[in-house]
């Protein structure tokens, strides 16, 4: 056994009547092998083909029909495989989606595209994906994605000219890479639109199915189908439910005359556990289950009708094979090989060994790395206790064999790691994603955040570091930890993570997930102290920097914010959430001047972020560009009516722009979409009494005290109201109640010009008793209020 040398991509072949002589003349010059390939597909009807490539995430090939499961029902693409190629031992490099995608659309390893890990590190720009092959031979490309995991921002976007990746983001609770994705008719839906207008050029297009991941809840009728056989039972109706998906496509292209004109490929990222070797989803180990996928590739020559390729594969092997089969002649160095010589069986098969590694338990947990490399018949898995399985003999990978075939195992270690250095060789230096601050908090409760310094540097197997075969019930324990998070359900979160953190006190990763923790449970001090510890271990931990910034902030602690959001940006100088940070910072000091750089940098860096958008409008209004405020937030009402504050800054706006009745108006439909939210109220109730509307603004400000009855704002301006209603109406104040407002108002005010106008309306009240003495003390208190800070205080109006 011997590991070839990293392949240049193979040339395309000639054409479908002379692919075998092609394939057979290694060092002569037959021409160009482009020509060749392209008057095969000419005299198809085509010249230049369609390329569709389906990804099937989290499906493990031994679940499908035309891979030897009776009970599946997935007839679209077992018909695929039976007019096709159908690769039986193919490898994903990675069981986790982001990487694995990484490698299909570059042809490279991880270890050279530098993506390790879900939502830390972005695919760079230096790399070439297939897309951007495709649209540099004039292809329309287009792309159609299944969930937040393969969003743009991490960089598979490039090449593509549309790349639908428009998740309806406010029908979550919380946003997390599993849980914020889009059921596979909603994709296909997407994808037949866009084919449909681009169907008269040739045309590449992605479309990502997610349903087979968790949560397993497969729609009728595959529900009721599948229900009776349990948990893998929903499993695999969620793949039935994707084949379904799959056969719009095939019959889409045959209603569209295209069928001759196209290759559809169709892979799985990885697997999925179902309990074997007690790894319920996927993501921790490198066993088949997690690692081996479908591929199959279809296209409209008799030649690769129903034919079995048994030789060892790898989803790296995608990008030539498709290009090949295109006849696009690509010379970048890859990791991968064209598959075409073992599609059309021309002469022995190359054995070249297929690499898999998952690094979860190293860079998140601080445990050995699980690296492995993967023959047609053995796998060898490298860790502190090493393992070998003969899969012919043990497809479940029960019996380690290690032991008995000592040189076997020394062989396949010795090219472990001669290919993971060789792959790693010269690699960029990986992009960190640029991810707002929910984003960033989300993908971290539930452990996908590692440190994107260590994204592309992991340790080796040495005994010093812990087995993760040890550590399967620590892991489980903190991922059951994440799932609470989500659920909001932080004690008990807290509590499983303090219990992992007495077992692993080193694991970086349960310490950020319960810093915060800390944070959502008010408990302030101790998310404190959890950052700390991570950031002496690791000082340039960006996620242990910014969750200590949003405590600080939290605390009023705006100069010691100030400093780690800098200090985070000398780190990552494009970093959103530092950014958006710093913005915050001014605006909460009213420097909109100082802020708007900090703003406009973050909506450059996340323009997707709408939320950046909004804080953009609102500091916008300050500094008086009411034009560009006003086209930014109707901007965001077009395209989400309901977002969150937009139409609060934008009665903001009509305010400042002397338009009281649109303010009032807009106010009104911010407090029709979010009833719950006090400030829109706070802001309609003063303009309803500056219009005389005293009960109308009685009636809001009441409502304010009740949803945020720790402000003082709604007690002094309720008490306001009621004094100037009495006077409209020639009635008695109810001094007893406007002086337990103010009373209560003084309690919780903590700027100057509140302070103010608390004394005042206590002044008033005294005023109104005859008690000058007490009236007297109430106005110089606030006199001394107004000297700390001038200002009319009838004017504090919350902005955003």
């Amino acid at each position: 056994m011997r590991f070839r040398r990293v392949p240049v991509i193979a040339l395309a072949v000639a054409s479908v009547a002379l692919v075998l002589l092609a394939l057979t003349m290694h060092n002569r010059r037959v021409g160009d092998p482009r020509q060749g390939l392209r008057r095969a597909w000419v005299s198809k009807g085509a010249e230049r083909p369609n390329v569709v490539l389906i990804t099937l995430d989290t499906t493990r090939a031994d679940h499908l029909g035309c891979y030897g499961d009776a009970e599946a029902r997935t007839p679209a693409i077992d018909e695929l495989a039976q007019r096709g190629v159908l690769f039986s031992q193919a490898a994903s490099p990675a069981p986790l989606t982001q990487p694995a995608h990484c490698s299909i659309m570059t042809g490279f390893y991880p270890a050279y595209h530098g993506v390790r890990l879900n939502g830390v590190t972005a695919l760079g720009q230096g790399q070439t994906t297939l897309a951007e092959v495709f649209s540099g031979q004039g292809y329309q490309t287009g792309a159609f994605i299944g969930a937040f995991v393969l969003d743009g921002r991490w960089g598979l976007n490039q090449g593509f000219g549309v790349y639908d990746d428009h998740f309806d983001m406010k029908k979550f609770k919380h946003l997390d890479l599993a849980g914020t994705q889009r059921p596979g008719n909603e994709v296909m839906d997407a994808a037949l639109t866009w084919l449909d207008l681009h169907k008269d050029r040739p045309f590449f297009t992605w479309i990502h199915l997610y349903d087979p991941h968790t949560p397993y809840d497969p729609p009728e009728p595959f529900r009721s189908q599948f229900a009776g056989r349990g948990l893998a039972g929903l499993y695999d109706g969620e793949i039935a439910f994707a084949d379904q998906q799959v056969g719009r496509l095939v019959s889409w292209l045959q209603a569209a005359g295209l069928e001759q004109h196209t290759v559809v490929a169709v892979v799985g990222d990885h697997g999925e556990g179902l309990g074997s070797h007690g790894e319920g989803n996927h993501g921790f180990f490198v066993y088949d289950y997690a690692v081996r996928v479908p591929f199959i590739i279809a296209t409209p020559f008799e030649e690769l009708r129903g034919v079995h390729v048994d030789t060892q594969v790898s989803l790296v092997d995608v990008f030539p094979t498709v290009l090949a089969l295109a006849g696009i002649d690509s010379r970048p160095r890859v990791h991968g090989r064209s598959l075409v010589p073992l599609m059309f069986r021309q002469g022995p098969p190359e054995e070249v060994d297929a690499y898999s590694e998952c690094l979860t338990a190293n860079l998140q947990y601080g445990w050995s790395p699980l690296r492995s490399l993967r023959s047609q018949r053995y796998k060898f898995i490298q860790a502190p206790r090493p393992e070998l399985y003969d899969l012919a003999a043990d497809p479940g990978e029960a019996t380690n064999v290690y032991d008995k075939h000592p040189a076997m195992a020394a062989a396949m270690n010795r090219e472990l790691e001669r290919l993971a250095e060789e792959t790693g060789r010269n690699a960029p230096a990986p992009e960190a994603a640029n991810l707002d601050r929910e984003t960033m908090q989300r993908l971290a409760a539930l452990g996908y955040v590692g440190t994107p310094g260590a994204a592309s540097t992991p340790t080796g197997p040495t005994t010093a570091l812990a087995d993760p075969k040890d550590k399967l019930q620590v892991f489980s324990g903190v991922q059951r930890a994440g799932e609470l998070m989500t659920e909001e359900d932080y004690a008990q979160a807290a509590q499983m993570l303090e219990a992992a953190v007495r077992e692993e006190p080193n694991m970086l990763q349960a310490l950020l997930m319960l810093g915060g923790c800390y944070t959502e449970l008010g408990r302030r001090k101790e998310a404190r102290a959890e950052f700390d510890l991570v950031l002496k271990k690791d000082p340039k931990n960006v996620q242990a920097l910014i969750g200590m910034a949003n405590v600080l902030m939290e605390d009023g602690l705006t100069e010691d914010v100030v400093t780690l959001s800098k200090r985070t940006l000398s780190i990552d100088e494009r970093n959103a959430q530092a950014y958006t940070l710093l913005g915050d910072v001014y605006i909460g000091r009213h420097e909109p001047s100082k802020a708007l750089p900090y703003v406009e940098k973050a909506v450059e860096i996340q323009p997707k972020i709408t939320q950046n958008s909004v804080n953009l409008a609102a500091c916008l209004i300050e500094v008086k560009e009411f034009p560009r405020a006003q086209a930014m937030l109707q901007e965001i009402l077009g395209t989400y009516p309901k977002f969150p504050g937009a139409q609060f800054n934008l009665g903001v706006l009509y305010e400042e722009m002397q338009r009281p009745e649109e303010a009032r108006a807009a106010y009104l439909a911010e407090i029709a979409n979010h009833p719950n939210g006090f400030k829109a109220r706070f802001n309609l109730g003063k303009l309803l009494a500056a219009g005389g509307d005293w009960p109308g603004s009685i009636e809001q400000m009441r409502e304010v005290m009740r949803l945020a009855p720790k402000l003082a704002e709604g007690y002094l301006f309720l008490a306001r109201a009621l004094l100037q209603q009495s006077e409209l109406l020639h009635q008695s104040a109810p001094l007893d109640q406007v002086q337990a407002l103010a009373d209560q108002g003084l309690t919780l005010a903590r700027t100057p010009e509140l302070k103010a106008l608390g004394w005042f309306l206590k002044a008033d009240v005294f005023n109104r008793r005859h008690q000058p003495d007490e009236m007297n003390v109430a106005l110089r208190n606030a006199r001394l209020q107004l000297s700390l800070q001038k200002g009319d205080p009838s004017t504090a109006t919350p902005r955003h």
